[in-house]
């Protein structure tokens, strides 16, 4: 007979000097030792060394050495990678940090007529890394290519112009014919902005930014799918610049092409970059005597119509969209409505829980009669979507000559529930949309049309998991696992996170390949984050996992810290048992179906646009002080204190996990399509 098997107790931390900071180191003698004063200066041989101002100058000069001794210790564990992960030595890279390309290299190795040949096939790239050809021939080889790639040569003025003959060479590209007839479609001009501002007198660089503008929404109409990423990673990239210049780049364009630009680019822009779309296409809409609503129903746009909703709405812009007229608002609605709900069965074309998420955050309004029309509208096609198909027409009809206020059947509210398998997917939509909405009222009135339906009854939301201690912690410990990647930000990130911690009193650990941060102890409880090191590639990730398994860890927090094309090798990190997912990453919400896929009682923490080094590192902070006051996380407190010390106002982007709309739809529709 089979002998029952006995758990066994989770295994030892065997590197003991991890759980607590370091200590200091036992002297050899029973009394202290003098340190040797610091050398006297001539003219205060006669001062007194306990003056003040002596006493700054000893406090200032250990706060250096301290400094001094943090930045030596971060430089440790900085190139503490795994040994097969080090970049070959002698890399070549051209002055924009990029590696040159295997044309280049062999141009190196063919000497002077090789160059030539390079310029001639691939200008572009020769002005690119022309500070890797010294030699006179090669100048004379980019000064007759500046006809085929003025604006390649106005980028390499940095590198032009430090060498003799670089400045005629310069001087040859910035004709403002060459440069209007090198346009192409619009891009170049704004890629190399700076340089022409500085290098162009204003009245040619204004008429050179007007055929670019109208080269770029030429190039828009063509292929809008492939030019709207292209604009929209050049608008993020113009964050620091002027608004005025920013948004220039637009002042060519139609409202169709706005709306459609917002449409196709609009949930992966800088909160700012989208705001500024969304404020220039409102007066857009004005000059050419048009709305929203027309745009909603025009052939061109209403394809479009449910990608721009959801972009706009979830990018906090629902007020400017449905405006200030209700009858408007509530047209506006039934259009928004047929874009974004399935028809004949077929699913929608944007994620089904993104779709019910933003129909709530769409009557999640400051402005009363306006919250009150899109609720009626919400109420009346849940009714229309359940009527048989003959009263579904009469019901179109009585609502659109109506008023907002057609009463629902029975008019007592006593609608039957028809939240059961007989729904269809539209009208389940709806009602989870209805039930998000409810559940946010918090004890203001909604309208009497749609209380009736009462959707909380009829389409329950599903209980979010809770981040308990047990889910938390195992033997007093909580491990997370925290990313970073080898790119500026990576390791700026990085840095900052062994400042950060080391300043709170944390014991950092550099071990092959990744380091350790371990908290001081607090009520009992510790945190253990182990954490990428730039450099260290899959090397040093295989070894922090095979560290936690001889450790027995088991990270229950799982941090992403970088830009959002490394998303996909985090991703890899979450494990179904993973408790909480914080992206830091712009974006980071568009991973929120492919985390819960992989951790389905996981909460998602993450940014609708922008992610930003410092807010993460403010908000990280906070979360990992209540993990060891408390043993939990309660998001209440949470949010209260970051909204204290968080003064970044794209703090604004960061989703609360318990009251993140697709998180809550995304749930709630998964028990909904089960239970069916």
């Amino acid at each position: 007979m089979a002998q029952p098997v006995t758990e066994l107790p989770p295994k030892p931390i065997h590197a003991a000097e991890l759980m607590a900071p370091e200590r200091p180191k036992p002297q050899g003698r029973t009394q202290p030792v003098a340190a040797k004063p610091p050398a006297t200066p001539s003219n205060t041989l006669n001062a007194d060394p306990q003056t003040a101002e002596a006493r700054a100058a000893a406090a200032k000069a250990a706060k250096a050495a301290r400094a001094a001794e943090a930045r030596a210790a971060d430089e440790r564990i900085m190139s503490s990678r795994a040994a097969d992960s080090r970049p070959a030595d002698g890399q070549t890279a051209c002055a924009d940090h990029e590696p040159a390309s295997q044309q280049v290299l062999d141009a190196l190795f063919g000497g002077d007529a090789a160059f030539a040949d390079l310029a001639r096939r691939s200008p572009a790239e020769a002005f690119r890394c022309s500070s890797l050809f010294p030699g006179d021939a090669a100048l004379a080889a980019l000064r007759d290519a500046v006809p085929q790639a003025p604006f390649d040569a106005v980028g390499a003025a940095d590198q032009l112009g430090t060498r003799p003959g670089g400045e005629e060479i310069i001087a040859r590209a910035l004709d403002l014919g060459l440069l209007t007839r090198s346009l192409d479609g619009g891009m170049p001009f704004y890629e190399t902005r700076h340089e022409l501002r500085k290098r162009l007198p204003k009245t040619d660089l204004r008429a050179l930014e007007i055929h670019a503008a109208k080269a770029l929404a030429a190039s828009l109409a063509r292929d809008p799918a492939g030019m709207a990423p292209k604009i929209g990673a050049l608008l993020d990239d113009m964050v620091d610049d002027p608004p005025a210049d920013r948004f220039r780049i637009t002042m060519a364009m139609s409202s169709e092409d706005l709306l459609g630009l917002i449409a196709r680019i609009g949930p992966q822009l800088y909160t700012s970059s989208l705001d500024g779309l969304v404020n220039i296409l409102r007066i857009q809409v004005k000059l050419e005597k048009r709305s929203f609503l027309d745009l909603a129903r025009e052939e061109r746009t209403r394809p479009l119509w449910a990608e721009f909703f959801v972009a706009t709405v979830g990018g906090g812009r629902a007020a400017s969209l449905f405006g200030t007229n209700p009858a408007i608002a509530r047209d506006l609605m039934r259009e928004s409505l047929r874009a974004l709900l399935p028809v004949d069965g077929k699913p929608p074309a944007i994620d089904t829980a993104v779709v019910i998420g933003a129909l709530a955050d769409a009557m999640d309004l400051d402005s009363p009669p306006i919250r009150a029309a899109l609720e009626d509208e919400l109420a009346a096609r849940y009714r229309a979507a359940g009527d048989t198909p003959a009263k579904t027409g009469l019901q179109e009809v009585s609502v659109r000559n109506g008023t907002g206020d057609t009463p629902a059947r029975g008019g007592t509210g006593d609608t039957p529930a028809r939240g059961g398998t007989g729904d269809t997917p539209a009208r389940s939509m709806i009602g989870l949309a209805g039930s998000l909405h409810a559940a946010r009222l918090s004890g203001r009135m909604a309208t009497p049309a749609f209380e009736a339906e009462r959707f909380p009854q009829h389409h329950p939301l599903a209980a979010l998991p809770v981040l308990s201690g047990e889910r938390l912690f195992r033997n007093g410990i909580n491990v997370q696992r925290m990313t970073f990647y080898d790119d500026p930000d990576g390791r700026a990130s990085f840095r900052g996170f062994l400042r950060q911690h080391r300043a709170q009193g944390w014991a950092l650990h550099a071990q092959s390949g990744f380091a350790v941060a371990i908290s001081p102890e607090r009520h009992g409880r510790r945190i253990i984050i182990v954490a990428d090191i730039p450099g260290a590639g899959d090397a040093g990730r295989a070894a922090a996992w095979d560290w936690m398994a001889r450790e027995g860890l088991t990270p229950s927090i799982v941090i992403h810290r970088g830009h959002s094309y490394h998303e996909d090798a985090t991703m890899t990190e979450i494990a179904p048992g993973t408790a909480l997912v914080f992206w830091g990453s712009c974006g980071g919400h568009t991973r929120l179906r492919s985390t819960l896929e992989r951790a389905p009682d996981a909460l998602v923490l993450a940014t609708q646009n922008i992610g930003v080094s410092t807010v993460n590192e403010a908000l990280l902070g906070i979360m990992e002080e209540r993990l060891l006051a408390d043993g939990a996380i309660d998001w209440n407190a949470v949010w209260k204190e970051a909204r204290g010390r968080i003064r970044d106002r794209r703090f604004a982007s960061y989703k609360r996990p318990d009251q993140d709309s697709a998180n809550l739809a995304f749930r709630a529709w998964q028990v909904q399509t089960a239970s069916h």
